[in-house]
């Protein structure tokens, strides 16, 4: 109600009007003395009930999943529509700015997620070798409503009450990647996650209604809105992310960590119905967004790395219900990488892993019974950073409904184990030294095994 009451005008008249109707009929029914109190009972009952409509609800007619007999639905799409011709999500280029450093698709074709990333092996090492993540805060306003077609969207997810939500606030990032591996201060803003469900959730998808045969028709197509400029590349038509795209849609801040259990294997947890994105998939250990009251970490140590590795630990806490142990998860917490998905607006998102140590995970099966449902290991040891591999196999010959994050974060370590390989450059090696050292301990880096029966890595 707050939130379409902030962007349309014609439902915030709409709210004021029924809110004095109960304030008119609360008085008459307080000083019911004559007989035109009865008549002001009825006059503000018969407002009330004009406002809310023969459905009985506080939305307008415009934005309600069902009037009448039709009934709306969303569905999300795997194509954009352009000018002339529609192109699929996954052949999204990445924007000019960031195309120098190696931005693609290293999943494309493997059968093992229904979405697409934009990844940079040179970024993420960049990432990792920084000795310091530096930003500064943009509080300029920002207005992302297009179309009343946004506003009839988050309607009818939010109306939805198997996926309920609230508009929290969030920190977004303003800026292009480019940012993390030029070494120049990320530019990170305020947000609320109803701009990210109307903008990089609503462009991905389109609106239907049933016509009177009771078919399904498209009422909007909300791709049109992707962030996108179409131009020709390698001698075809194809679409790159807009050099502005962080103007068109939040960028909201998704962190993922992959979780190593006690007892050295990667957990499972099984997302439920109730979360508005991400339902039904099964995740390899916290997954979310991070809030504003990040930045106050951020701002306490000047690294907003710091400030990342806590919102996965929190997130993973949350999902496993096990919060009181917040402080060591976040200390047994490594930021790894970064990637833009693709399918949600080029949303960024941080990737990192984290060794449960003495915090009891797989012990407990811990789950928060609310967005995670389910809890299980994959039975595959984890004694060197070559078995990632193997894990990338299991998952694959299963064919999982899996979270691109949670892929993303499970294929960065399978590219950090190619860096024991002979020709790797200083920097790779350096950054195949941290991670073992911390997964595995301080001698741990001089195992040079690389077994790569299903490679992802570079190339």
């Amino acid at each position: 109600m707050l939130f379409l009451g902030k962007w349309d005008a014609d439902y915030r008249k709409s709210l004021i009007i029924t809110a004095l109707a109960f304030g008119l009929l609360f008085y008459a029914l307080a000083s019911f003395h004559t007989v035109w109190d009865i008549l002001a009972t009825a006059a503000a009952l018969g407002i009330i009930l004009a406002q809310f409509g023969g459905d009985m609800s506080i939305l307008p007619a415009d934005y309600r999943p069902s009037q009448g007999r039709v009934r709306y639905s969303v569905q999300a799409s795997t194509h954009i529509a352009g000018e002339e011709q529609s192109f699929l999500m996954s052949n999204v280029f990445p924007c000019a700015a960031e195309e120098p450093y190696g931005f693609r698709n290293p999943i494309l074709g493997k059968g093992l997620c229904r979405e697409s990333p934009l990844v940079s092996d040179r970024t993420d090492d960049a990432l990792m070798l920084r000795p310091r993540l530096a930003f500064h805060e943009d509080t300029a306003p920002m207005n992302f409503i297009r179309s009343r077609h946004q506003l009839r969207y988050i309607a009818i997810r939010v109306g939805n009450k198997l996926q309920h939500t609230t508009n929290g606030v969030k920190l977004s990032m303003h800026d292009t990647a480019d940012a993390i591996a030029a070494e120049r201060p990320i530019i990170l803003r305020k947000s609320f996650y109803f701009d990210a469900l109307m903008t990089e959730e609503a462009f991905r998808s389109r609106i239907l209604r049933n016509n009177i045969q009771g078919d399904k028709e498209v009422y909007a197509d909300l791709t049109t809105n992707f962030p996108i400029v179409e131009e020709t590349i390698d001698g075809r038509a194809g679409v790159r992310f807009a050099p502005d795209m962080y103007k068109t849609v939040p960028g909201q801040i998704g962190v993922t960590t992959l979780l190593i259990t006690e007892n050295r294997r990667v957990a499972m947890l099984f997302q439920g119905s109730t979360k508005a994105v991400g339902s039904h998939t099964v995740t390899l250990g916290g997954s979310g967004s991070m809030n504003y009251s990040d930045i106050e970490i951020a701002r306490e140590s000047g690294d907003l790395r710091t400030a990342i590795t806590r919102a996965m630990a929190r997130e993973l806490c949350e999902e496993t219900g096990l919060e009181k142990h917040l402080d060591e998860v976040s200390r047994n917490t490594m930021l790894t990488g970064f990637f833009r998905w693709i399918d949600r607006c080029g949303k960024p998102e941080f990737v990192g892993i984290t060794r449960a140590e003495d915090v009891p995970f797989s012990r407990d099966k811990s789950i928060d019974g609310d967005e995670v449902v389910k809890y299980e290991e994959i039975p595959v040891l984890i004694n060197t950073l070559a078995d990632f591999q193997k894990v990338i196999i299991w998952l694959r010959d299963r064919r999982l409904n899996m979270s691109l994050s949670s892929l993303m974060a499970l294929h960065r370590m399978t590219v950090i184990a190619t860096y024991a390989r002979p020709d790797a450059t200083p920097e790779q090696k350096k950054v195949y030294q941290s991670v073992s050292e911390f997964l595995f301990g301080s001698l741990a880096y001089l195992d040079k095994t690389v077994a790569a029966p299903y490679q992802l890595g570079p190339g």
